[in-house]
């Protein structure tokens, strides 16, 4: 059986010789095959997601490659949704490694609750669309966004913790990604944030996410109040900004190196930043809006 490893995961597994600026603290696996969807944005058909290249390996030599260097946690990219099968025979040969993750479309309670018996610990579901227009516009030949909130909700309630994952950049307006981040807190669920990257380059730019990542942070760390012009963020009240605002957001121990940006100019942080760059990133979000700190 073949399963396509991510280069950093690759390289942390001596599988390949890359010189890689991040360590990855969690394993990206994704499975063998194409997807039937044709989203837009996506570069699965390029033999990428996003900005990262998956060859692919035999899984008796990645099993292998596991046992010597160990895992923080697993993540099994599942980019279609008719071959469940493969999932469950995949998470049963990685369980006993590390807490596992997978990344999947919307697919059904049954199927869902199939993957929990494998041992799959939480899901991320890949809407990527802040809103029901984004995804009209962008997302082809998949389930429904109807279809991917019901699954949001099913994954709650049969995994206990799931993540929403939201991309940045598609044409919606500031005002409906953070509804969507206040409707998924709402229920209970984390949001996994994507600045969007194609053709070479990251199409967001960098004042509008670092206020997004401020605004996702702090909508799931004790709330924030927020004022618009016309669909524009132009002032956020918040708690505080702490430098794990500008982190990754996701699973647990995921840090998805360089995932959506080039490592000169990072989007999202695959380490904890240092005091430099926790004041530079939070000077880029005041150039965006203006954002006050409460009166404790």
């Amino acid at each position: 059986m073949k399963i396509r490893v991510s280069i950093a995961t690759a390289s942390l597994l001596g599988l390949k010789n890359y010189i890689v600026a991040a360590q990855p603290t969690t394993l990206y696996f994704m499975l063998p095959g194409d997807c039937k969807g044709q989203c837009l944005y996506c570069t699965h058909r390029e033999g990428y997601l996003s900005r990262v290249k998956w060859p692919e390996f035999d899984m008796k030599e990645v099993i292998k490659a596991i046992k010597k260097k160990g895992a923080k946690r697993i993540c099994i990219q599942c980019p279609y949704d008719d071959n469940i099968d493969i999932i469950e025979e995949v998470a049963k040969k990685l369980r006993d490694f590390a807490p596992i993750s997978a990344s999947i479309t919307a697919i059904g309670k049954e199927e869902m609750e199939r993957l929990r018996e494998a041992d799959i610990e939480r899901v991320g579901i890949g809407l990527d669309c802040a809103s029901q227009r984004i995804f009209i516009k962008w997302k082809k030949n998949t389930p429904s966004w109807k279809e991917y909130i019901d699954a949001i909700e099913n994954a709650k309630d049969i995994f206990g913790s799931v993540t929403c994952h939201l991309i940045i950049g598609l044409g919606e307006s500031d005002e409906e990604a953070i509804n969507l981040m206040q409707k998924m807190a709402a229920k209970g669920v984390k949001i996994a944030l994507f600045a969007f990257f194609k053709e070479g380059k990251n199409l967001v730019p960098l004042p509008r996410y670092r206020i997004m990542q401020i605004a996702r942070y702090a909508i799931e760390n004790g709330g924030a109040t927020f004022s618009f012009d016309n669909g524009k963020l132009i002032e956020m009240e918040v708690k505080r900004i702490t430098k794990e605002a500008f982190l990754t957001s996701g699973c647990p121990n995921c840090n998805r190196p360089f995932y959506n940006e080039r490592v000169t100019k990072i989007y999202n942080y695959p380490y904890l930043p240092s005091d430099n760059e926790f004041e530079q990133a939070v000077k880029e979000a005041e150039k965006y809006g203006r954002i006050y700190i409460a009166s404790e």
